[in-house]
């Protein structure tokens, strides 16, 4: 069935219409998705502004989630993704992404708007799997290979409150669209994003770290494509 026949058809049996997503990008909104993290030995901040960097060691918990134009009555889905999924490169980079991209790090279904735009949302880790809201896949901290990889977290309204099925199969390739489509998700209603780097060790424990040895696959692939924006 094509677009405009799926159209008549929800609108004549009262159906709500599946709504088309676009590309998830990286990006602040305006309101921004509110993001923090209780960062590691309280050396820095963890306030996302967008674009932040962080040690990936440091964000090992779920941070707190706000966004102040939520509703109340409304229910929200939050999603965390890793578009560039073992890139051999780093953003501004021209490299294709990588073979695991996208991967889910994150979902939550069914989160209050007065929640949201009160205390803020954060994740139980003494009991990941309650049911309101609906923890699909609890938080998974960044675990990068080498070097650095961008996440993004994006906020979507939902037109009801959702029973959601359970989220399986592995983390990466993650058929992220599909999922949207099938909950009548759309566009985000808010984002934020920040960057995650790996070091062998933190820079604040006096210890010597580095990097992983990169120089075998760093910018095999330069020029060939681009990361996502």
């Amino acid at each position: 069935m094509n677009q405009p026949a799926a159209l008549i058809f929800c609108g004549l049996f009262g159906i709500p219409s599946l709504t088309t997503a676009k590309e998830l990008t990286y990006e602040r909104t305006d309101p921004p998705l509110e993001v923090t993290f209780k960062i590691a030995g309280g050396h820095y901040s963890g306030v996302v502004t967008g674009g932040d960097l962080f040690l990936q060691s440091d964000i090992s918990t779920p941070p707190i989630v706000r966004w102040k134009d939520a509703a109340k009555g409304k229910f929200y889905t939050l999603m965390m993704l890793d578009f560039d999924g073992n890139a051999n490169g780093s953003w501004p980079d021209p490299v294709p992404s990588g073979e695991n991209s996208p991967v889910r790090h994150w979902i939550v279904g069914n989160i209050p708007g007065d929640l949201l735009s009160g205390a803020g949302y954060v994740e139980s880790t003494s009991d990941p799997l309650i049911k309101n809201p609906t923890v699909l896949q609890p938080y998974s901290a960044p675990h990068i290979p080498m070097v650095s990889d961008r996440y993004g977290l994006y906020l979507f309204e939902q037109p009801r409150k959702i029973e959601f099925a359970a989220v399986t199969g592995p983390i990466t390739n993650y058929d992220f669209a599909k999922f949207l489509k099938t909950y009548q998700l759309g566009d985000p209603a808010a984002s934020n994003f920040f960057v995650a780097i790996y070091t062998s060790e933190s820079p604040f424990s006096g210890k010597a770290f580095q990097g992983n040895d990169v120089s075998k696959s760093w910018h095999k692939d330069y020029g060939e494509g681009h990361l996502t924006k």
